[in-house]
C-alpha cells in the first residue's frame, strides 16, 4: 500500500474499463480543438459545458485529490480518488448517481404498492426547447401528471365509488435517446392506483386499479396534449417553431443551438458535412425483423407518444429498483462504443431500427458535440 504522504499514479486505484477509457481518450485528445472550433464560430462553449468536459478529465485520478481510507479490522489502507460529480459525460458518476437514487427511492420513498411506468415523448420542437429552457419543464410535467392523475381518480370513482383520493409519482427527465440523440422526455413512475383518504382522520387505504387499456392511454394522451397546449400558450411558446429557426438560444449562443438542433434531428453539427445524416451501419435484409405489430398500452398523437406498458407488482422490490435504475441511467452506454481503425467512433444501437440500422458512426469532434448536447443546464433538476 502507499505510505501516508505518497501520491498515487494515474488510474492506480480508479481503473477505467476499456470502453470508459475510450471516452476519456477522445475527450482528452479533442477538447482543446473542440473549444477552439466553437470560438471560431463567434461564440464560446457555455461555461457549464466546458467545465463539465474538463472536470471529467480529472475524475478518478488520485493526483487530482484523494482520500486515504484505513480499515481498523485488517489494518490496510486504500486510496479513493475524488470524482467529478458532473452530469451528461461521466459514466462513472452517472452510474453511481443512478444506483444511489434507485436505492433511495426503493428503500425510503416508494411504498409497497403496485407501480406503473408512464413514458411521454415530445415533438422535435419541444425537445429542442426543453434542452436549454429549464423553466419550461415544470409546467409541462405538471400538465402531464394532472392528466394521468385525472385518469386514475376517474377510474377509482368508477371501480370503488371513492372520491377523496391522492396519487403519487416520481419523474426522471431524460435528455437522450438510444442513438445518443437529444430526446428530452419524461419517465414517470406512478402508483398504479390511488390512496383513499378515510373520513374522520382514520388514515388512508390504497386502492389498486386494473391496468389501463390502450384506449385509456390514448384518452390520457389526448388530455395531456390539451393541457400542454394551454401551458405552452401561457409560457409564450409557439408550438410550430422550427428547431433551426430564430429563437432565444440561436441569438445568444448559435453554437449550442446548432449542437442541439443537430442532436435532435440526428444530423451532423460540425465540419464540411454539417446538416447531413449521421452515417449508419446495418443490414437492410434484417430490417423486417425489427418491425413489430404495435405495442399495447401505447398511443401516439400529433408528434406526442405515451407508453404505459411496464408495471411492477407490490412485492417485486428488485424489479422496482431495476426500473428506477433504467429511468435514471446515464446518457452514454459506453460498453456499446468502439474505435474504428480510421479513428471514427462506432456506437452500436440497443435495438435495431426499422430500416436495419444497427450502429452509428461519428467523427471524434462530432461525438464531442453529441456529448455536449447531453449536459443539462445548471440548476435543472433531472428528478422530480
Amino acid at each position: 500500500m502507499l505510505p501516508h504522504d505518497a501520491v498515487a499514479p494515474a488510474n492506480a486505484y480508479h481503473p477505467r474499463r476499456a470502453d470508459e477509457e475510450l471516452v476519456y481518450r477522445v475527450v482528452a485528445a479533442e477538447l482543446d480543438g473542440f473549444v477552439a472550433a466553437a470560438e471560431e464560430r463567434g461564440h464560446p462553449l457555455p461555461s457549464f459545458v466546458a467545465s463539465t468536459f474538463r472536470d471529467f478529465l480529472t475524475c478518478g485520478l488520485p493526483e487530482n485529490g484523494f482520500l486515504r481510507v484505513h480499515c481498523d479490522e485488517c489494518g490496510r489502507d486504500r486510496v479513493v480518488a475524488f470524482s467529478c460529480k458532473r452530469r451528461g459525460v461521466c459514466n462513472s458518476c452517472g452510474g453511481r448517481r443512478m444506483a444511489e437514487t434507485a436505492a433511495h427511492l426503493v428503500d425510503r420513498v416508494l411504498p409497497e404498492v403496485p407501480t406503473r411506468q408512464w413514458v411521454l415523448s415530445l415533438p422535435f420542437p419541444l425537445r429542442y426547447r426543453l434542452a436549454y429552457d429549464r423553466t419550461l419543464a415544470t409546467p409541462l410535467l405538471a400538465a402531464f401528471l394532472r392528466a394521468v392523475f385525472a385518469s386514475l381518480r376517474r377510474r377509482a370513482r368508477e371501480f370503488y365509488g371513492v372520491r377523496n383520493t391522492k396519487c403519487g409519482a416520481v419523474t426522471f427527465l431524460q435528455r437522450f435517446g438510444g442513438a445518443l440523440n437529444l430526446n428530452v422526455h419524461f419517465h414517470s413512475l406512478l402508483l398504479d392506483g390511488v390512496y383513499e383518504v378515510l373520513p374522520n382522520g382514520r388514515g388512508v387505504r390504497f386502492r389498486e386499479l386494473p391496468p389501463p387499456d390502450t384506449l385509456e392511454v390514448l384518452r390520457v394522451l389526448a388530455d395531456t396534449v390539451h393541457r400542454l397546449a394551454s401551458a405552452l400558450e401561457r409560457s409564450g411558446f409557439a408550438s410550430g417553431v422550427d428547431p433551426d429557426g430564430e429563437d432565444e438560444l440561436s441569438r445568444d449562443n448559435p453554437v449550442m443551438a446548432a449542437f442541439y438542433a443537430a442532436a435532435v434531428q440526428g444530423r451532423i453539427a460540425m465540419g464540411a458535412d454539417a446538416g447531413q445524416r449521421v452515417p449508419r451501419l446495418g443490414n437492410v435484409a434484417l430490417a423486417r425483423d425489427a418491425m413489430d405489430a404495435g405495442s399495447s398500452r401505447c398511443a401516439t398523437f400529433g408528434g406526442f407518444s405515451l407508453h404505459a406498458g411496464v408495471a411492477i407488482g407490490a412485492a417485486d422490490r428488485a424489479g422496482l429498483e431495476r426500473v428506477c435504475r433504467y429511468m435514471g441511467r446515464p446518457a452514454l452506454a459506453s460498453e456499446r462504443l468502439e474505435r474504428l481503425p480510421d479513428g471514427r467512433i462506432l456506437y452500436r444501437l440497443r435495438h435495431r431500427w426499422r430500416d436495419g440500422t444497427s450502429a452509428l458512426v461519428f467523427e471524434p469532434r462530432e461525438f464531442m458535440a453529441r456529448l455536449a448536447a447531453q449536459v443539462p443546464p445548471p440548476r435543472a433538476h433531472q428528478v422530480r
